[in-house]
C-alpha cells in the first residue's frame, strides 16, 4: 500500500467515494496489520517529500492509535503500545521528535500531539526519561523559533492530558518548568514562543505544585507572568492575565505579597485596556479572586473546624474602591450589534460584578446605586443598559432588607424601560426583572407592583425573541416564588393573571421558529405554570392539556413528511417541548390523568414506534410514560403488554441515555404496580443483571441498576427471595469496589455505587422485613458494608446516607426480636455511628429522629 497516496486520498480527494475507500483501507490496515500500519505512518510522517497534509494526517493517525477520550479504549490502546516491540516504539519516538523540528508548523503540531500521546503512556511508567531533557534543550535560547514553539506546545499537550498526581509525571516537573520559563521570559525575542510558553504554563500549573511552594521559584514564575502582562502583543497580554487567574485559583494562599506589590495595579490597568481580550482576561482574574474567597467562606461555614486552615485575604474587599468603578465603567462597552452574542468585556464585567456582590455584600450597594442613578435616564442607550445591568447584578449578596427598599424605588423606572427603543435595553430589563423575582421576590408588592410587572412581561412576550425569552424566565421565577407551596393551595397571587399569561405563552410556544430559544422558553414557562397551578386555575391547565395533546397528534402526523435532517431536528425539538409540558401537566392533575391515559399512551406508543434508533426524544417519551405510571398506580398494568417491548429494547440499548430513563421507569412502574410487577419481574431482573455484569457498559448505569433492584425488592415482597442470592452477590461485588485511578470522576463513581448498594439493602429489607430467615445468611455482609459507610468521611457526613444507614441498622434489629444477631449491636462502631448521626449539627431533624429510633432498637437487642 502506498501510504502517502492513501492518506492524500483520505484528506484531499474531492471524490467522496475515493475518500471513503481510502478511510476503509486505513481502518483495515490498523485492524489487521497494526505494527505494519504504524510503520507506514511513521515513514509518511518522516518523509519531507510528502505533502504537508499527508504528513499531518500520518502524525494524527499515529496519535489516534495511542489516545482516546473513552477511558476503556484508552487503556486498551495503552496496553497495545506497551506490548509493542521496543525497536518499533523507539523508531516512532525518534520520528516524532525529529518531526518536532520541522519548519512546517502544521507538521510540528501533529508531531507535538504524537509525542504527548506517547508521553501520556510512558511517563507514568517512569519510561522515556530522556524526553524532558530533549525538550529543555529544544527550548534553549540558541534554538530556532519553530523548534522552541513546537517543544513548548508539546509540554502543553502533555500537561493537558496527564494526571498531575502520578509520581512518574510529577518527577518531570522541574524539566517542564525550566522549559516553560526559558520560553516565557521577557528576554525571549519571539512573541510566538512567549505566547506558547505562557499557554503551556497554564496547562502545567497543577504539575509544578512543589515548585510553587518554594519561594524563589514562585517569585520567578510570578515575575515572568507579570512581565508578560506588559508585553506589546495583546494576545500575549491576555494569555498572561489568564495565567494569573489560573494561578489565583490554584495557589490563592501564596498570593498576598504579589497582590500588594504588583497584581492590584496590573489587573486594574489590564481591565482598562482597549483590547477586548486583554480587558476580558483581566476581569476574569477578579472573578477568580471572588470565586476563591466565596469557596473559602463556604468551606468555613460547612466545616467550622477548618477555619484555622483556611485564610481569606479579602482581596476583593481591599480592592473594591479601584475595581468596582472600573467594572461599572466596563458595563458600557457592549457589543454594537444587538444580534451579536459573542462574549464581550461588558458581559465579563457583569458576571464579575455579580461575584463581587456575593463576596463583598453591602459594600457594593452605594457605589453601584450611584452609577445606576446617574445613568438610568441617560440619552445614550449604552449607559441606560449598563445601569440596569449593574442593578440586576448586585441582587445576590447584599442585605435583603436594604435591597427591598432600593428595588421598591427603582422598579417603576426600570419597568418603563421595557418600552425603550433599543433592544439591548429591553433585553436587560427583562433579565433584571427575572433576577428580582428570583432573589428578592418580597420586594415586589403584590397589590401595587405585581400588576405592573405582569403588564411588562405581557408586553415583552410580544417583543423580540431575546426579550421574550427573558420574560419567560422572569415568569418562571415569579411562579416558583409565589406559587411553590405544596400541596397546591386554593389560590395564589398569580391566579388572577393566568387568563392573560396562558394565552400569551401558548401563542409564543406556537411560533414557527425557535429563534433565541423563545419557543422553548415559552413551553418551559407553561410547564412551570401548570405544575404549580393553584386549584382555582385548573381550567387553564385543562385548556393547555387539550392544546398540547392536539399539537402532539399533529407532530406525529408530520413525521413522514420530515425527510431532511434539519426538518427532523425541528420536529423533534417541538416534540421534546411538548413532552416536557405534558409530563408536568400529568404531575399536576395527578390521578385525574386516568381519564385521558388511554389516549395519551396510544399517542406515546405510536411516537415511540416511529422513532429511528437512538432518537433524541426517546428519553423524553419514557419520562412522560413514567409520569403516567406514577399517577395511575395499578391501572398502568393494562398498558404493560404493549409497552414492555419498548421498555426491553431501551434497557438493552446500554449505550444510549434512553437506557437510564428506562431503568428509572422500572422504579416508577414497580412502585405503581406493587406486587402486580411480579409477572414481569423475572424478565426485568434478568435484563438488569445482564446490564450490571457487562464489562464495558457506561459506569453511570451500575448505580442506577442497583437502586432499581432495591425498588423492585421493596415492591414484590416474598417473591424477591428467588433473586436474593444473586442480588447479594452483586452487592458484595459492588460494595468492595475501589477507585482504579485518582480522578475526581472515578471517586464520584465509587461513591455513587456504594450509595446505590445502600439503597438496594434498604429496599431488600423493606420488602423482606417479614422473612428474617431469608436475610440471616447475609447479615455479616450487610454490617460489613455499614461499617465502611461509618468509616468513610464522605458518606458519614451525608445526611441522606446516614439516615438510610442508621435506619437500616434499626430495621434489622427490629427483624430479629429474639436476639439472633445481638452480637453485631455490641460493636463500638455501631453505637458511635448512631451517636454521631443523632448529634450531627448539619443533619435534618428527620435523620436525627431516625438515629434515636435506631438507638432504641439497639438497646432492645443488647437487653435480650
Amino acid at each position: 500500500m502506498d501510504i502517502g497516496q492513501v492518506l492524500e486520498n483520505a484528506i484531499l480527494s474531492p471524490d467522496p467515494a475515493i475518500r471513503s475507500e481510502a478511510e476503509r483501507q486505513l481502518e483495515n490496515a490498523a485492524t489487521h496489520n497494526f505494527v505494519g500500519y504504524l510503520g507506514l505512518l511513521t515513514q509518511a510522517l518522516a518523509d519531507a517529500n510528502q505533502k504537508t497534509e499527508v504528513r499531518m494526517l500520518a502524525g494524527i493517525a499515529l496519535k489516534n492509535q495511542l489516545a482516546a477520550k473513552d477511558s476503556t479504549k484508552k487503556l486498551e490502546q495503552a496496553q497495545r503500545w506497551i506490548s509493542l516491540d521496543s525497536q518499533a516504539k523507539a523508531q516512532i519516538k525518534e520520528t516524532a521528535l525529529q518531526s518536532l523540528l520541522s519548519q512546517d508548523d502544521r507538521v510540528a503540531n501533529s508531531a507535538a500531539q504524537l509525542v504527548a500521546a506517547i508521553a501520556d503512556i510512558e511517563l507514568p511508567r517512569s519510561e522515556w526519561s530522556e524526553l524532558m531533557h530533549i525538550i529543555v534543550e529544544n527550548t534553549k535560547a540558541g534554538q530556532p523559533v519553530n523548534v522552541k514553539r513546537a517543544s513548548l506546545l508539546t509540554i502543553g499537550y502533555i500537561c493537558e492530558t496527564a494526571d498531575p498526581n502520578n509520581a512518574g509525571v510529577a518527577a518531570q516537573a522541574n524539566g517542564i518548568l525550566i522549559a516553560i520559563v526559558q520560553g516565557a521570559q521577557s528576554s525571549e525575542p519571539s512573541t510566538v514562543v512567549r505566547l506558547t510558553a505562557i499557554k503551556a504554563l497554564v496547562d502545567s500549573l497543577e504539575f509544578i505544585g512543589n515548585n510553587f511552594q518554594r519561594e524563589g521559584e514562585r517569585n520567578y514564575i510570578m515575575q515572568v507572568v507579570c512581565e508578560a502582562t506588559q508585553a506589546e502583543d495583546t494576545e500575549l497580554q491576555a494569555s498572561a492575565f489568564g495565567a494569573l487567574a489560573k494561578i489565583m485559583s490554584l495557589y490563592y494562599q501564596y498570593m498576598s505579597v504579589y497582590m500588594e506589590k504588583a497584581l492590584y495595579g496590573l489587573t486594574v490597568s489590564g481591565m482598562q485596556s482597549q483590547d477586548e481580550k486583554v480587558a476580558c482576561m483581566a476581569v476574569e482574574f477578579w472573578s477568580t479572586v471572588c470565586e476563591e474567597e466565596l469557596e473559602i467562606a463556604a468551606q468555613k461555614e460547612y466545616d467550622p473546624a477548618s477555619a484555622d486552615e483556611l485564610s481569606s485575604y479579602n482581596f476583593a474587599l481591599v480592592a473594591i474602591q479601584d475595581v468596582l468603578p472600573t467594572l461599572l465603567t466596563l458595563l458600557t462597552r457592549q457589543n454594537e450589534d444587538p444580534e451579536d452574542d459573542d462574549w464581550s468585556v461588558a458581559m465579563a464585567a457583569g458576571a464579575c460584578l455579580q461575584l463581587f456582590a456575593q463576596n463583598t455584600e453591602n459594600y457594593v450597594v452605594q457605589p453601584t446605586l450611584q452609577f445606576v442613578e446617574q445613568n438610568l435616564s441617560e440619552s445614550d442607550w449604552r449607559k441606560r443598559e449598563a445601569a440596569v445591568m449593574a442593578f440586576g447584578s448586585i441582587l445576590d449578596g447584599p442585605d435583603r432588607t436594604q435591597l427591598k427598599g432600593l428595588i421598591a424605588q427603582a422598579l417603576a423606572p426600570i419597568l418603563n424601560l421595557m418600552k425603550d427603543p433599543t433592544l439591548q435595553v429591553k433585553e436587560t430589563v427583562a433579565w433584571c426583572l427575572g433576577r428580582i423575582a428570583d432573589l428578592v421576590i418580597d420586594a415586589i408588592d403584590i397589590n401595587a407592583a405585581l400588576p405592573q410587572v405582569i403588564e411588562a412581561i405581557l408586553q415583552g412576550l410580544q417583543d423580540h425573541p431575546k426579550v421574550s425569552t427573558n420574560c419567560c424566565w422572569t415568569l418562571i421565577n415569579l411562579v416558583e416564588q409565589l406559587c411553590g407551596q405544596q400541596p397546591a393551595p386554593e389560590t395564589t397571587p398569580m391566579s388572577q393573571y393566568y387568563h392573560l399569561l396562558v394565552p400569551a405563552l401558548v401563542t409564543v410556544s406556537g411560533r414557527s421558529d425557535n429563534e433565541y430559544s423563545a419557543k422553548t422558553s415559552a413551553y418551559e414557562a407553561l410547564s412551570a405554570m401548570v405544575l404549580l397551578a393553584p386549584n382555582d386555575v385548573m381550567q387553564f391547565v385543562n385548556e393547555v392539556a387539550s392544546i398540547v395533546m392536539e399539537r402532539l397528534g399533529t407532530t406525529i402526523g408530520l413525521q413522514p413528511q420530515a425527510t431532511t435532517n434539519e426538518e427532523k431536528a425541528t420536529l423533534q425539538e417541538e416534540q421534546a417541548n411538548i413532552l416536557s409540558l405534558l409530563t408536568n401537566i400529568i404531575r399536576r392533575v395527578r390521578g385525574d390523568v386516568l381519564g385521558a391515559s388511554d389516549d395519551l399512551m396510544d399517542k406515546l406508543l405510536r411516537l415511540a414506534a416511529s422513532q429511528e434508533p437512538n432518537s433524541v426524544i426517546e428519553e423524553d417519551i419514557f419520562i412522560t410514560i413514567s409520569a403516567i405510571a406514577s399517577q395511575i398506580d395499578q391501572h398502568f398494568d393494562k398498558y404493560m403488554p404493549s409497552f414492555l417491548p419498548f421498555l426491553t429494547k431501551a434497557l438493552e440499548n446500554t449505550d444510549s441515555p434512553v437506557c437510564d430513563a428506562a431503568i428509572g421507569l422500572i422504579v416508577d412502574v414497580s412502585h405503581s404496580l406493587g406486587e402486580d410487577i411480579n409477572k414481569y419481574c423475572q424478565g426485568l431482573m434478568s435484563i438488569l443483571g445482564n446490564i450490571f455484569s457487562k464489562t464495558n457498559i457506561r459506569r453511570e448505569l451500575r448505580p442506577l441498576v442497583l437502586s432499581a433492584i432495591g425498588d423492585i425488592a421493596s415492591s414484590v415482597g416474598s417473591n424477591f427471595i428467588q433473586y436474593l442470592e444473586a442480588v447479594m452477590a452483586i452487592c458484595s461485588q459492588a460494595q468492595s469496589i475501589q477507585p482504579d485511578d485518582g480522578s475526581i470522576e472515578t471517586e464520584d463513581y465509587v461513591l455513587q455505587v456504594k450509595e446505590s448498594v445502600l439503597d438496594t439493602y434498604v429496599g431488600i429489607i423493606s420488602g423482606l422485613g417479614e422473612y428474617p430467615q431469608a436475610i440471616l445468611p447475609f447479615i455479616s455482609q450487610i454490617f460489613t458494608f455499614l461499617m465502611t459507610v461509618y468509616s468513610d468521611p464522605q458518606m458519614s457526613s451525608s445526611d441522606g446516607v446516614c439516615k438510610s444507614a442508621v435506619g437500616l441498622i434499626g430495621d434489622l434489629a427490629a427483624m430479629y426480636p429474639n436476639g439472633e444477631i445481638k452480637e453485631v449491636y455490641a460493636q463500638e462502631w455501631v453505637s458511635d455511628f448512631i451517636k454521631k448521626t443523632k448529634n450531627h449539627p448539619m443533619f435534618s431533624q428527620a435523620t436525627k429522629d431516625t438515629a434515636r429510633w435506631a438507638k432504641e432498637q439497639q438497646r432492645k437487642q443488647l437487653s435480650l
